[in-house]
């Protein structure tokens, strides 16, 4: 009896399709790529207008396609399949190409020379004498020429300094702090912190640097001639011996100012040199003036018969703690073309005057308080970021 085949038939699995499919990775990256391209532009609105209109675009494929497709027409761009779109392009076939001539090899440097040197028993030449006795050279701060990364921390230091660069992740954003370590005679700086997504960062902190930098060349600039005009009266002082005067009576005298503030004290017609801190200084009735480049200039009158203590920072503006929700939002204080960085929870002193406090974090609305600022009365600022709905 012959054997009979059985021949059986599988019908093939139906090809993916958009409708039931999972959103892939690139649909995705697609999104965030034309949400840059409009960020901060006409089309912002748009974008997220959009967005709102396609509350479960999250749900299939299919949906988070019909999403795309209305965001790609906010570009007026031609109509096109995003299905098709999304799969792979044909693989394109080498092309070879004719083989490099070998390079030349470029004929070997020759040395140079070597310099002669002293014959033995003969004296080296030495610093002449005008030049032991030159003052030292003050550092100064000057403007980077380029506009990229290292030029602009580069601009924030004096030949010789050095700085310290952290960088915190916290979910999806980091948060930069710059701190500068001080020069010889300088006040610690204040340090630059800023906290954004990594997108941001690498298109805006250069920009975002910027004031941060003007405003420390601004306050190293004024210490810096303060510390000149120093050296030049010490140097006066020594060129011509002045007599032995009569002991006079001394007090302690202790002030306090804001950072970067430069004092000066007139007692009877004559200038008493006076520094931030402790201060020895003749008895008498002292007119004492602190001239700030950002708090401007305060004076006061001081009997100095006994020991003093006066706090500058009561006249030349007052303390401001803001508190924001999320802690970790980006915080600043505007007057003006005057910008002032702000943190979470930490004491800042500002200039008396109407100031803008601008609070900003990732997934959450900006949000702006005006506030009145008045000289020697602290204040707390409470500020809740409102989040907003994810784009894409």
């Amino acid at each position: 009896m012959g054997q009979v085949a059985v021949m059986t038939y599988t019908q093939p699995a139906p090809a993916p399709t958009a409708q039931h499919a999972p959103i892939l990775p690139d649909d995705k990256a697609r999104a965030a790529e034309l949400w840059e391209s409009v960020k901060g532009t006409a089309l912002e609105d748009d974008f997220r207008r959009v967005s709102r209109e396609h509350p479960d675009k999250d749900a299939t494929r299919m949906h988070y396609l019909a999403f795309l497709a209305d965001i790609e027409g906010l570009f007026a761009a031609p109509e096109a399949d995003p299905w098709e779109a999304s799969q792979p392009a044909p693989v394109a076939q080498p092309v070879l190409s004719a083989p490099q001539p070998e390079p030349t090899p470029e004929p070997e440097p020759q040395p140079a020379p070597e310099a002669s040197t002293p014959e033995e028993g003969a004296a080296e030449p030495g610093p002449s004498r005008d030049a032991q006795d030159a003052p030292v050279p003050i550092a100064t701060l000057a403007a980077p020429v380029h506009s990229g990364l290292i030029a602009q921390l580069a601009g924030l230091l004096a030949d010789g300094g050095e700085l310290t660069f952290q960088l915190l992740r916290v979910r999806a954003d980091v948060t930069i702090g710059i701190f500068p370590k001080p020069h010889p005679g300088e006040a610690a700086p204040v340090p630059f912190m800023l906290t954004e997504t990594p997108d941001w960062m690498d298109a805006n902190l250069v920009t975002a640097m910027q004031g941060y930098a003007g405003a420390r060349r601004d306050a190293f600039s004024v210490a810096q001639q303060a510390a000149q005009r120093q050296q030049d009266a010490n140097k006066k002082a020594t060129d011509k011996p002045a007599p032995t005067p009569a002991k006079a009576k001394t007090s302690a005298l202790t002030l306090k100012a804001a950072e970067g503030t430069t004092l000066k004290g007139t007692l009877g017609g004559k200038d008493v040199p006076l520094v931030v801190g402790k201060n020895d200084v003749p008895q008498g009735t002292l007119e004492i003036t602190a001239a700030h480049p950002t708090f401007g200039e305060v004076k006061k009158t001081v009997a100095t018969h006994a020991n003093k203590e006066h706090d500058f920072t009561e006249q030349q503006g007052a303390r401001v703690t803001v508190n924001v929700t999320p802690q970790g939002a980006a915080l600043e204080a505007t007057k003006g073309d005057t910008v002032i960085a702000l943190h979470h929870g930490v004491e800042v002193l500002l200039p008396s005057g109407t100031w803008v406090v601008n609070a900003q974090a990732a997934e959450h609305a900006t949000a702006n308080q005006t506030i009145s600022v008045k000289a020697g009365k602290p204040q707390v600022i409470e500020m809740t970021l409102k989040e907003e709905q994810r784009l894409f």
